[in-house]
């Protein structure tokens, strides 16, 4: 089974409207392909993912292509166990579909956080004394997703968000916060606030 389709070949052989040569940095967290498997296909795949395309890509007859996306659709990565899922999410463009990473599950919400990098364009010199800014990839900070029963949407910034998030937990919520160093910027201790969520 093919993670390619035939129009996708084509348009890929076409190449992209971006001298990509000439742009400095990488829009990759990772650049080796790494083994994974993707739910709805057999077998395993080396793989990487383009933070910057939103994409999954692969190696073929020296050309690199994109897996095919699919609502649901997960790729695990099996050497660092870095599972991401290709679904529907709120951010601050509204409703759009991608590929998030999963950091904790459970049966009442779940973790998830978006890798993106940015292209920064090429700047031109403003008079003949200054010097060219060349094109170049730029990561982003991390955004932190939440999943409820309503779908995923951006994580609470604070504690008053949490608890307007949670109203019928308020009393839980604010004792475990007062009772514990939590950031809401950092990952590890976001894992732990999802998991006290789903113990109560």
């Amino acid at each position: 089974m093919s993670i390619i389709t035939a129009k996708q070949r084509l348009d890929l052989s076409k190449g992209n409207d971006v001298d990509e040569k000439n742009i400095e940095g990488s829009p990759y967290f990772t650049t080796t392909f790494l083994p994974a498997t993707v739910t709805g296909y057999e077998g395993m795949f080396l793989l990487r993912y383009n933070a910057y395309k939103d994409e999954m890509e692969f190696q073929s007859e020296g050309k690199i292509l994109f897996v095919i996306k699919s609502d649901s659709m997960e790729v695990n990565f099996t050497n660092s166990k870095k599972n991401y899922k290709y679904t529907l999410y709120n951010s601050d463009k509204g409703n759009v579909k991608g590929f998030l990473v999963k950091l904790s599950t459970g049966e009442k919400v779940s973790l998830f956080k978006r890798e993106k990098v940015k292209l920064i364009p090429k700047v031109e010199p403003a008079n003949s004394y200054a010097s060219e800014v060349p094109a170049h990839y730029e990561f982003q900070k991390e955004t932190f997703y939440i999943k409820k029963m309503d779908g995923i949407v951006t994580f609470p910034k604070n504690k008053k968000e949490l608890v307007k998030m949670f109203p019928d937990k308020e009393s839980q919520i604010v004792d475990f916060l007062k009772n514990n160093s939590i950031s809401f910027s950092k990952e590890s201790d976001l894992v732990t606030l999802v998991t006290f969520l789903n113990s109560i």
